[in-house]
């Protein structure tokens, strides 16, 4: 995967598959094939904190990639400054990710750099993926343009997992990981712990590390000692 200069490096390859919730299918089946090239030039996702926007368009670079498309992603929530950088090379990539495009809502410069970007994108047909936390027409953009550009293309909102959803992937990413987490162990955490399917997921790394120390299964004690100085 390539991405410009200072872009930050995807944490772990991340798929589309890892991506739960049984309404999402279409999501994912739109994001796939934008990222293989053959279909929307422009898609906006929006979905509030914590429902995985940034997993969604990490799954798309990284999909792209495996095809052989090299693909840049640019999360504006840590690179606003390198808007400017991006629109200049956006040729070069056969697939652009913006994340967090309600970043740089409000800011003069930042608005026109991403315009900018938007109409370099369409120029260049490089497919472009822009998220945010509420749909264009909830955003305060300032400028008009820009506003007109965010829907160019498809906006399709996530939804977020049922709780029944949420236990079996906290079953089943501590399977992958070599632990048993019984059923009461999953519920007991959804019933403490923030519900976004992010944080759950911060608390079975730190399961998963403690568990590997003291070599300990995921009882409901042992969850309740590890992660009681944290929620």
């Amino acid at each position: 995967m390539q991405q410009i200069p200072l872009a930050l490096d995807l944490v772990t390859p991340t798929s589309f598959e890892g991506f739960i919730g049984n309404e999402n299918l279409l999501l994912k089946a739109t994001l796939a094939e934008q990222a293989g090239g053959e279909g929307e030039a422009q898609v906006f996702i929006h979905g509030p904190p914590g429902s995985g926007k940034s997993h969604l368009a990490q799954a798309a670079c990284y999909h792209a990639g495996m095809m052989g498309r090299p693909a840049a992603y640019w999360p504006l929530r840590q690179l606003g400054g390198q808007l400017a950088a991006a629109s200049e090379q956006i040729d070069a990539f056969a697939m652009a990710v913006i994340d967090d495009v309600d970043a740089v809502v409000g800011q003069a410069e930042g608005e026109f750099l991403l315009f900018d970007l938007i109409n370099r994108a369409r120029e260049a047909e490089v497919p472009l993926l822009l998220t945010a936390a509420r749909p264009p027409g909830e955003l305060s953009v300032a400028l008009p343009d820009l506003a007109s550009r965010l829907v160019w293309g498809a906006v399709m909102a996530i939804h977020l997992p049922g709780d029944g959803e949420k236990i079996e992937l906290l079953r089943t990413r501590a399977q992958d990981r070599g632990l048993e987490m019984p059923h009461a162990t999953a519920q007991w955490m959804l019933a403490r712990l923030p519900r976004d399917v992010g944080t759950l997921l911060e608390a079975l790394d730190r399961l998963d590390r403690q568990s590997m120390i003291v070599k300990r299964r995921l009882t409901i004690p042992f969850v309740r000692e590890v992660l009681a100085e944290s929620y």
